[in-house]
């Protein structure tokens, strides 16, 4: 009935005679349209970078605005993927060292590098084990290593990758365990010309930037799918850690990725190339 009338009438003389808004002729909308483009591109990051990121951090990626990236997804009932781990304390060192950060503030020091081990399991039960190096003044995770074993050895080629992001008199904090006091590790310590620190037994929040970058690691990466071998974590752990350290935003520095800030100070970009020990 609405089509012979529109060949003999306008569409504002009928919705005068009709009393509806004109604009119910219509039924796409430009902003429909906008919206998809955003969520092509929310999908695209979420797919191919990090799905566990929310609107705040995606609209710094996408250069859009926080409330429209947030107002794309709840209407498209998308969420970032979350999860919470608990806590599992290793085995102890044989040699433990006093916490440095407890009597002086972070910002004292040359530089802290927080350090931690973490472990996850492949679809056939293989356990993976990873060591890194995140750098608190920008950020930047420096180094992040996978292997089959965990042992000293894992800690000490995590430094060796690390060397050019190290300045002397910076502080190496870990927490207790077994591979962190081994003498293997303390002696490239030394030879770095760094200082050791050590979380006191038994409390996760004496190293908090370490604990939450495992989580944050294991959310965007191990629990994102199951993993086969350990080459496909290795390709799935190479693209994201790039991903963090030149992308990613971070709240605590300006909503930065951890590379702008560090350009913006005069510290060195992080372009990691390998994340298995040779």
């Amino acid at each position: 009935m609405t089509k012979p009338l529109l060949t003999q009438y306008t569409k504002k003389q009928l919705a005068g005679a009709l009393s509806f808004d004109r604009r119910s002729f219509y039924t796409t909308y430009k902003l429909d349209r906008k919206d998809q483009h955003i969520l092509d591109e929310i999908n695209r990051t979420y797919a191919n970078d990090d799905d566990t990121i929310g609107a705040k951090k995606l609209a710094k990626i996408l250069g859009i605005g926080k409330n429209r990236c947030q107002r794309v997804m709840t209407k498209n009932g998308i969420r970032a993927r979350k999860k919470h781990d608990g806590y599992a304390y290793p085995g102890k060192a044989d040699m433990v060292f006093g916490n440095r950060l407890i009597s002086q503030d972070v910002t004292k020091y040359v530089d802290v590098l927080f350090s931690d081990m973490f472990e996850f399991r492949l679809v056939d039960t293989t356990e993976i084990h990873g060591c890194f190096l995140f750098k608190h003044r920008t950020e930047q995770v420096v180094s992040l290593l996978l292997d089959y074993c965990e042992d000293a050895t894992l800690v000490e080629k995590t430094l060796d990758e690390a060397t050019l992001h190290i300045k002397p008199g910076s502080i190496f904090h870990v927490d207790q365990g077994k591979p962190n006091g081994a003498q293997i590790t303390i002696q490239k310590v030394r030879d770095l010309q760094m200082l050791i620190s050590m979380s006191r037994a038994g409390t996760p929040t004496d190293n908090p930037y370490a604990e939450r970058f495992v989580k944050t690691f294991k959310l965007a990466v191990v629990y994102k799918r199951p993993y086969f071998t350990l080459g496909e974590v290795l390709e799935a752990s190479l693209k994201w850690i790039n991903f963090y350290n030149g992308k990613r935003p971070h709240e605590t520095i300006n909503m930065m990725s951890p590379n702008e800030y560090a350009i913006s100070i005069g510290e060195k970009p992080v372009s990691i190339e390998r994340v298995f020990r040779v």
